[in-house]
């Protein structure tokens, strides 16, 4: 199994490539086609301001967005230029709230979707994540700083909790799993009355063993460290280069305020995260 269709989106160079430098190694080595959508965004909002003056600068905030995305189509014509030739670009200047519908429909029938690590220094990548994974339901690939796609035949860590997020991510995950030497299947404090009290993470160690991917389960028990600190800490332990969960399984309106496992990791993790929901 593999993914046939890769899409990345650049808003920026100046601040991180990590995704496309990741997206390209994957697309090559799995023969994937590419999709790189250019897209710059036009912020202008609803203020006190004098009457027509809303408008000038709705213009003038747009005018800049196209120039910016051209100079994002030359740099691209450039990055790409020898690499692989099974990719295509597309690119769009939106206003603010058109964004995630945009990013919707141009994303909907990727098989996975690969971003820079929101909670850095890009302050539309935030935007990008939640909209591939509630907008286009697509799974993403979040790639921190300083980091490489994954590596076929690495130790890939997997957090589970037996919920549909967590399998949703298992299943996206699937072309890389495969890939894997290893899957680390880990699970922090168990339900003892759940469907899976007797044999906690048993179902998936068989489902990928019939992907022919060898797996190993980790029980671990509740602490006084985010569940984030936990994953991560197994990550590092086992070696792991890339981390596979379940995305928001609160709402997002209660991970915003309260926070969660989900927003610490995003802006904690320094390993690529698979994230789906």
């Amino acid at each position: 199994m593999s993914y046939k269709i890769i899409a990345t989106i650049l808003t920026d160079t100046d601040r991180s490539t990590e995704g496309l430098d990741a997206a390209i190694t994957l697309a090559a080595r799995m023969g994937a086609h590419l999709d790189i959508y250019i897209v710059t965004v036009s912020h202008t909002e609803t203020n006190n301001y004098y009457m027509g003056t809303e408008a000038l600068m709705i213009v003038e905030l747009t005018r800049d967005a196209i120039a910016h995305r051209i100079k994002l189509e030359e740099w691209l014509a450039d990055r790409m230029h020898g690499e692989f030739k099974d990719w295509s670009s597309e690119s769009a200047t939106v206003q603010g709230p058109a964004l995630t519908g945009y990013l919707a429909r141009k994303l909907r029938f990727s098989d996975l979707v690969v971003l820079p690590r929101p909670y850095q220094d890009n302050p539309e990548a935030a935007a990008l994540v939640e909209a591939c994974l509630f907008a286009a339901e697509r799974p993403v690939l979040m790639i921190p700083k300083g980091c490489k796609a994954p590596e076929a035949g690495g130790h890939v860590l997997m957090g589970w909790n037996d919920g549909a997020e967590a399998l949703a991510a298992a299943r996206a995950a699937l072309p890389l799993l495969e890939q894997a030497e290893v899957a680390d299947i880990c699970i922090i404090d168990p339900s003892r009355t759940g469907a899976e009290r007797s044999d906690p993470g048993g179902a998936m160690v068989q489902y990928l063993l019939r992907h022919g991917t060898r797996s190993e389960v980790a029980v671990l028990p509740k602490s006084d460290q985010p569940i984030c600190e936990v994953l991560l800490k197994r990550a590092r332990d086992v070696g792991a280069q890339l981390i596979v969960t379940g995305a928001y399984g609160h709402s997002r309106l209660r991970e915003a305020v309260f926070g969660g496992a989900t927003r610490n990791l995003l802006e904690r993790a320094d390993l690529p995260i698979l994230m789906s929901r």
